[in-house]
């Protein structure tokens, strides 16, 4: 763990959805809610546990994160190491027999891992407000969200794996997935709540992703903030 930076780690089966999307967003909104010096120590990388590695992300996920405004320029599958692992501050994935495969390679691990759903779920009874000022701040809230895992007993934990599966798949993977991942940014980033409720809304829409031939999307950058079928705009704080 370097102590100069802020290492987040996402890890799934092939690192070509749950963990990409997740990487993919995190690192967006880290760049849009936190204070410029400070965005520029966090790190976030994803990793899977039988990953195919050298793949890329696949198209239908792409689009996703593209509608959301995160671009995912080079993605290309990694195999978990235990480095990996031991370098990270915060662990998160996609099921829970996936943490206890990392756990398996770091059982110290268990100190800075949770899976998506249960971060989300813990965050979602947190509130701050404002992003940390600096990382030691932010480190603080990592570890507070993992010292308090009880409050995500009985919350649904795994993430469906559209790997091989029809649109509706993609679909169930980012309305699992990204509405646990913003309450996360809310308290992590500073992300603000009305942010995180157009998050909710732009993946609970029916239309939501319609997915073209290739697999594209809507395109959405920094400057052309995330839009679902409805219309929703979270637009960040996007620094000049």
């Amino acid at each position: 763990m370097d102590r100069e930076s802020f290492t987040i780690l996402a890890v799934c089966t092939g690192n070509l959805n749950r963990s990409a999307l997740a990487a993919a967003l995190l690192r967006t909104w880290a760049e849009w809610y936190l204070p410029a010096e400070l965005a520029g120590r966090v790190t976030v990388s994803s990793a899977g546990l039988a990953a195919p590695v050298g793949s890329r992300m696949r198209s239908r996920t792409r689009a996703i994160a593209s509608a959301l405004g995160a671009e995912t320029p080079g993605h290309r599958a990694a195999q978990v190491t235990e480095q990996h692992i031991r370098a990270a501050d915060l662990v998160l994935v996609a099921e829970v027999d996936q943490r206890d495969r990392v756990l398996g390679f770091v059982p110290a691990a268990l100190k800075y891992t949770l899976t998506i759903r249960e971060a989300g779920a813990i965050a979602a009874t947190m509130s701050d407000g404002r992003p940390p000022a600096t990382l030691d701040e932010l480190r603080a809230r990592a570890a507070l969200i993992v010292r308090s895992r009880a409050l995500a007993n009985g919350a649904p934990a795994d993430i469906v794996d559209p790997q091989g599966r029809e649109d509706d798949a993609y679909r169930e993977m980012a309305r699992q997935e990204v509405p646990a991942l913003a309450r996360l940014a809310a308290v992590l980033f500073g992300m603000p709540a009305a942010e995180v409720a157009a998050y909710d809304e732009a993946v609970t829409d029916a239309a939501a992703f319609p997915f073209d031939a290739e697999g594209g999307g809507s395109a959405a950058g920094r400057d052309a903030p995330p839009a679902a079928a409805g219309g929703v705009r979270p637009r960040g704080r996007h620094r000049a």
